[in-house]
């Protein structure tokens, strides 16, 4: 999640990951308020690539242009600020692990294999030789240990202002992280965690040469160098992230010469450069072009995996009547939420917060997510709350206006008076964050798979130490709220398998009969559209936000 503002609770484990695509989307807080206006780079850099073809039929060179939120020109794994800056963070780096969002199991990257002793509490990464950062140095453990060192200690010189460390939490259990020799990495928890290895797939977990750590310091996000398919050439903030492709990459050089990411904020703008060629491809699209796009020869729009959680938060200190929290999560309306403000691209919530995509999902839990509008009104009456007044806040931006206008009349039917406040993009999670907003009865918001595992979903919203159990619902102040800390570590370090699910499916149940903070929208991803040249990437990595192309062509 993103984290340049001082408002950030930046001592809660889950601050980093908490709905980075709502967090600075609009720019604003960078003063990034422009349009971008695409003819005067791309008829510089140009999209059309040249007819050399690779052995595997790709074709080779060219510049491929991606759409992207926003850009504050600082690339850092342990610094959050637009989606597009750590997508740039994604090209240009590489993690001990890999997950590509077609299968949720973390594989060897910088790491060739490893070793997890009996008590789950030491791992022994072998690191592979011959690895060449994009300076020129050799990837060895002193690269691993600054890397991982500087997320895991908050005093580090080489961290940024502000500093979101997204491995914090996972350093807080960290014993010990040594070199046993160049390319062997030993390191020892304080307790058992089975999502280690996944944890390490994420941005955060992302090696940078340490050679360029140790000249740049707490400038290394102005000029990143790791190990990835790109190399950075430049950036401009507010306008666009340059990267070039590295001839050193250990998988091959990527077919393309060279990846931009440009910020491009209004929707129209989008879909007209997705017509035209100016922009490759992009998982910004708006929801509703994309039934038209689907008709148009010119691009291809892709049926990636439904990744993200559509949530409405429910501050149980401003409602503190259990019945009023059902009532209001019985009466919503999730196929119109569906069908309107995502237009078909998703589905209504069958397993509760674990979407399809991911292990763990269960749609035995579809109960907790279905409208009863008769069952609604006899809650709130027995509660004593018809007529009530609600505030309801929601981002101004892609999907979210159109939600809260459903759930607005959904709850005006009900028998309360709603009041809505639609905020910018840029501001909105200072707001969710501050218990005493005026508009913080209700906020609809979204949690997005950056990490495609359940501790990751449940696990985060319903920690009461987060930012979604403490600051946002007020969870935390609920009686018995505290058991579900060891209840979703437990669950966290089964095997994946039925145990497994069935744990964080009594876990699921548990927190939303027993206290409904939050109401489950929908499920959806975000809508993955490139020109219909472009080929080899990663649509259901980027649908969640993560930045494949080194097998990209156009």
């Amino acid at each position: 999640m993103p984290r340049p503002t001082s408002a950030a609770p930046q001592s809660s484990p889950d601050t980093p990951d908490v709905s980075r695509r709502t967090m600075l989307r609009g720019a604003g807080l960078l003063g990034m308020g422009m349009t971008f206006g695409l003819s005067g780079l791309l008829s510089a850099c140009g999209v059309a690539a040249d007819d050399d073809q690779d052995s595997g039929g790709a074709q080779k060179g060219g510049t491929l242009t991606m759409a992207i939120d926003g850009t504050s020109a600082v690339n850092d794994p342990a610094f959050y600020t637009t989606l597009g800056d750590w997508m740039a963070v994604d090209c240009i780096c590489r993690g001990l692990t890999f997950i590509s969002f077609e299968d949720n199991t973390p594989q060897p990257d910088l790491a060739e294999s490893w070793e997890i002793s009996d008590d789950q509490l030491t791992y022994t990464f072998k690191l592979r030789s011959g690895v060449t950062f994009h300076d020129g140095t050799t990837f060895t453990s002193a690269d691993v240990l600054a890397s991982l060192g500087r997320q895991f200690d908050e005093k580090d010189k080489t961290l940024p202002d502000g500093a979101s460390r997204p491995l914090n939490s996972l350093g807080a259990n960290v014993k010990s992280l040594k070199a046993k020799d160049d390319l062997t990495v030993v390191m020892v928890l304080l307790k058992p965690d089975r999502t280690v290895l996944s944890r390490l797939s994420d941005i955060g977990g992302r090696i940078i040469s340490s050679a360029a750590l140790k000249e740049k310091g707490a400038d290394i996000g102005k000029g990143l160098v790791g190990t990835g398919p790109f190399k950075f050439v430049s950036s401009t903030s507010g306008q666009s992230v340059v990267l070039e492709a590295f001839d050193g990459f250990r998988l091959g050089r990527p077919p393309i010469d060279r990846l931009v990411l440009q910020q491009v904020t209004d929707p129209s703008t989008i879909v007209s450069s997705l017509i035209s060629g100016d922009i490759s491809a992009t998982q910004f699209t708006p929801y509703s072009s994309l039934a038209s796009l689907a008709k148009n020869d010119a691009v291809t729009v892709y049926d990636t995996s439904l990744g993200f959680d559509a949530i409405m938060m429910v501050d149980a200190r401003r409602i503190p009547e259990l019945e009023v929290r059902q009532a209001i999560n019985l009466a919503v309306d999730r196929n119109a939420i569906v069908s309107q403000a995502f237009f078909g691209k998703g589905q209504t919530p069958d397993g509760y917060t674990i979407p399809p995509s991911q292990n763990g999902y269960d749609a035995s839990l579809k109960d907790l997510s279905t409208q009863d509008m008769a069952k609604a009104k006899e809650l709130l009456k027995a509660a004593g709350a018809a007529g009530r007044t609600v505030k309801l806040m929601a981002a101004s931006d892609s999907w979210h206006p159109k939600a809260a206008q459903i759930v607005e009349q959904n709850l005006t039917d009900l028998g309360l008076k709603v009041e809505v406040d639609s905020v910018d993009p840029a501001t909105y999670f200072g707001r969710v964050i501050d218990p005493d907003d005026d508009y913080h009865d209700l906020m609809i918001w979204e949690r997005n798979s950056y990490v495609p595992d359940p501790d990751n979903m449940i696990g985060a919203m319903a920690k009461p130490s987060g930012v979604y159990g403490d600051f946002a619902t007020g969870f935390a102040s609920l009686k018995g709220a505290d058991a579900f800390e060891n209840d979703l570590y437990e669950a966290k370090n089964l095997p994946d398998g039925a145990e497994r699910t069935a744990r964080y499916t009594e876990i699921q149940r548990r927190w939303a009969e027993k206290y409904m903070v939050l109401v489950m929208l929908g499920y959806s991803t975000n809508p993955v559209v490139s020109g219909s040249g472009v080929k080899g990437f990663n649509s259901n990595a980027l649908g969640n936000h993560r930045c494949f192309m080194e097998k990209a062509s156009v």
